[in-house]
């Protein structure tokens, strides 16, 4: 549970990292581009055919790429806050949906003996749906526990207290949220080729803390294990929302880590993924921070075409 913590911790670190970074470039790219551009444009406007012998095009890529590097964020932040629109509305419009499906009052009794935590009970919602028979939790501020009718039929009793344990554990550390952030900065910078496999480690990881916290709480991990073989049986016709924490492929590594702990495998980091990160993280970068280097070039020091045009010659 401890290494669950660890790598979940870990991956946060990592992404609220790359978005520190990439914020603090963003706005002094922004502050330390503007001027430089004025200049060159005024330049450009003063002697063009002089600009153009004398290699302006060198004071031109100083104001163009940090233009480029802007375009690129920004391009990435409309991309997330769309997902995020998209993601909070689709899980409004899933929750309702399985509110005006919720179960009778007969449905709850078995409930309510396994539930203990008064709390946890109160946010558990028993649906009945032909198409989805499913077990997972849904929102930001006031996470909720959905449990299939279906599903707690076919349950044995303590197969299904350890499916609420499990679920109760995402409540608690609120995942649905946290997802919903993680998902955020990955989509912000989604031309990063490790911001994909990290939102995938980050749902991995959070999945396998609440198998964790359910066999500490039950002390039966083959109860777990034979809910979600069962559970895998049931067909699902309907793809859940981007920010309930449910990863269907990821179900047979987890049985086989229930069944026998010495299996569990973290996924591995894709080298060649990381590689392209790093050099697009780094050329980046570059291209923001580009603005400081500006200042070095005559032609941006002066505003006199001439006097600019014998600096070069001179160097």
């Amino acid at each position: 549970m401890t290494n669950q913590i660890k790598r979940t911790w870990i991956i946060i670190g990592v992404l609220f990292s790359i978005a520190a970074i990439g914020s603090v470039s963003f706005l002094y790219a922004i502050t330390h581009v503007i001027e430089p551009t004025i200049t060159v444009k005024n330049t450009l406007s003063c002697c063009p055919d002089l600009i153009t012998r004398c290699l302006i095009i060198l004071a031109m890529i100083h104001s163009v790429l940090p233009w480029i590097g802007i375009a690129v964020l920004l391009i990435g932040l409309i991309n997330a806050v769309s997902r995020l629109m998209l993601s909070i509305n689709g899980s409004m419009k899933l929750s309702e949906r399985l509110e005006w499906q919720k179960a009778g009052v007969r449905g709850y009794s078995k409930i309510k003996k396994l539930t203990p935590d008064k709390d946890i009970f109160k946010r558990i919602i028993i649906f009945e749906d032909n198409r989805l028979h499913n077990a997972f939790t849904v929102g930001f501020l006031q996470p909720k526990i959905y449990l299939s009718g279906t599903l707690c039929k076919r349950l044995k009793r303590e197969e299904l207290k350890a499916v609420i344990l499990h679920e109760s554990h995402h409540v608690r550390k609120y995942d649905p949220l946290r997802l919903l952030m993680v998902a955020f900065i990955c989509d912000t910078f989604f031309f990063i080729p490790l911001s994909r496999f990290l939102k995938e480690l980050f749902i991995s990881s959070k999945e396998k803390a609440a198998d964790d916290a359910a066999i500490a709480a039950s002390r039966r991990p083959l109860e777990l294990a034979s809910a979600m073989m069962k559970l895998l049986k049931l067909k699902n016709d309907l793809i859940l929302n981007p920010t309930a924490i449910w990863r269907a492929d990821s179900q047979t590594e987890r049985i086989h880590r229930l069944i026998d702990p010495m299996k569990d495998r973290p996924l591995g980091l894709p080298y060649l993924r990381a590689a392209v990160s790093l050099i697009v993280i780094v050329v980046l970068l570059g291209m923001l921070t580009l603005p400081s280097f500006a200042y070095k070039l005559p032609i941006l020091g002066t505003l006199n075409c001439r006097s600019s045009h014998s600096l070069i010659v001179d160097k």
